[in-house]
């Protein structure tokens, strides 16, 4: 650990508050960040993203009337796959869980959160997901949370 001598951060406090009249964080940048905070889980599994299609259409164009954005998670023990759409302003998610299991499938974003159960099939399905940023946990008892990372819809 590098300890500054008490002038150096004197300079360092005054350095950081003409940065922050200058260019200060956007408010919405400190509130996701508290919230991705907020819903970490050490003991977690986490699943990566290894698909979005969003990545292979050109300039990120999509067709309105298309089946919507499709994004795959994966873990050690665990795939979520993912539809996409909108609904109104808000968005739609169908997923599965593969291999196949019932769960409870959390939808997280920085300004709340919503449930669901995932049926003996692995389907579930949640309406009015904000546009933003928002991960997915998948619980089930006696075993590990499966959590994806952060993907901005």
């Amino acid at each position: 650990m590098n300890v500054l001598p008490e002038e150096s951060s004197a300079l360092w406090l005054e350095l950081r508050a003409v940065f922050d009249a200058i260019d200060p964080v956007p408010p919405e940048v400190t509130a996701v960040a508290y919230a991705a905070m907020t819903f970490r889980t050490l003991d977690a599994e986490l699943a990566r993203l290894v698909s979005d299609s969003s990545e292979q259409l050109l300039g990120g164009v999509r067709d309105a009337e298309g089946p919507g954005r499709l994004v795959t998670f994966q873990s050690e023990s665990l795939t979520i796959e993912v539809q996409v759409s909108l609904l109104g302003a808000a968005r739609h998610l169908v997923g599965q869980l593969v291999p196949p299991r019932s769960a409870e499938v959390r939808v997280e974003w920085p300004d709340g959160s919503t449930s669901v159960s995932a049926d003996d099939l692995g389907r579930f399905s949640v309406d009015g997901v904000p546009a933003g940023p928002v991960r997915l946990v998948s619980e089930r008892t006696g075993h590990p949370a499966v959590v994806t990372g952060w993907l901005v819809l």
